[in-house]
């Protein structure tokens, strides 16, 4: 039997692009309003979010600007993450729970 473990990064744009100047591109620039979150996973179905990061970001040279998680949130609205990456570790940790418990209840099987 084979196990995955991996991790990553992903950037998911969460609002409207707002043109703002961009003092590196020196240029008006259409600024996206972006959520960026590292996720690690266990054998791809059971997984965990950390390091999330909102940010406002240059479409050209990447320059932005970080922005306050509570204000982006009440902005933007809370953005999809995936069901397995927000709730998988939870769910695999209620499995290990269960199984455990049975194991308990029922004594080792002869």
């Amino acid at each position: 039997m084979m196990f995955m473990i991996g991790q990553g990064e992903r950037v998911v744009p969460v609002g409207e692009p707002e043109p703002q100047h961009c003092p590196r591109c020196d240029q008006e620039r259409d600024f996206q309003p972006q959520l960026t979150y590292k996720y690690g996973e266990f054998d791809l179905l059971f997984g965990f979010v950390y390091g999330r990061r909102y940010q406002l970001a240059c479409p050209e040279c990447h320059h932005g600007w970080r922005l306050d998680r509570r204000l982006a949130e009440q902005r933007y609205g809370k953005p999809d993450i995936p069901f397995r990456l927000r709730f998988g570790l939870v769910i695999l940790l209620g499995l290990f729970a269960a199984l455990g418990a049975a194991y308990v209840a029922n004594g080792p099987l002869a």
